[in-house]
């Protein structure tokens, strides 16, 4: 019995969604670092010690709003590569990034394949 659609037109359509999904996770996590880039300039513009401020989770979750205790140099050695983002404990999505550090606080995670090409073309430093 042959099945009442073709199976090859269905696995690109899968493919093509789970690219699109992966872009969507990528923008929303680009955001938040954007967003993070403007508490920095602030944090920076006033005390330069060792101050903690307070950055939000860049995970790629639009609704989160968890605040992540940081310095400005903490931040700035996540920010040396722009396929880095900070994120909270247990927010890291094994599909697209891996987590390289982590401490009590947050977790340092690094974009793999399209999701790293697409945080690299979209960062705010490069512009």
């Amino acid at each position: 019995m042959e099945a009442p659609w073709p199976a090859r037109p269905f696995v690109a359509t899968l493919l093509d969604l789970m690219d699109a999904r992966e872009e969507r996770l990528a923008r929303n996590e680009t955001l938040f670092r954007s967003v993070n880039e403007n508490i920095e300039e602030a944090a920076t513009s006033g005390q330069t010690d060792e101050h903690v401020f307070e950055f939000f989770c860049e995970c790629s979750n639009i609704d989160c709003t968890l605040l992540l205790p940081m310095t400005v140099s903490d931040y700035e050695r996540v920010r040396a590569d722009p396929r880095q983002f900070v994120v909270a404990p247990g927010h890291e999505l094994p599909e697209i990034e891996i987590v390289v550090a982590r401490t009590s606080a947050y977790q340092i995670v690094v974009k793999e394949g399209e999701a790293a090409q697409f945080a690299t073309e979209h960062d705010p430093r490069a512009q």
